[in-house]
């Protein structure tokens, strides 16, 4: 049975380490917890959506909403990767899907 919910710390880590850390992992099961890209629609949509208070009192909390994606966490596995930074295919444990 796989389980990545138990770990001796949490890290943040830069986009070449995670990569780093990928490949040693081998078969070994982790959980991350990312953003995902920012969609140009979501982006319109939240600012015609915003009052004019939340541009003069909320403005840094605002632009944080709009420059970071939605927050995802995947429990998975590494089935292949690649070595120069690229795409890694991982199979996701609760689903045993491919991302």
């Amino acid at each position: 049975m796989f389980n990545s919910d138990v770990y001796a710390s949490e890290e943040k880590l830069s986009l070449t380490k995670v990569a780093e850390k990928l490949e040693q992992a081998n078969t070994a099961c982790f959980t991350v917890c990312f953003n995902t890209k920012i969609d140009e629609k979501d982006v319109v949509m939240k600012l015609s959506e915003a009052s004019e208070d939340d541009f003069k009192h909320n403005s840094k909390k605002l632009a944080g909403e709009l420059l970071n994606g939605e927050e995802r966490i995947l429990v998975g596995r590494l089935a292949g990767g690649e070595r120069k930074l690229g795409r890694s295919l991982v199979i996701e444990l609760p689903t045993q899907g491919f991302r």
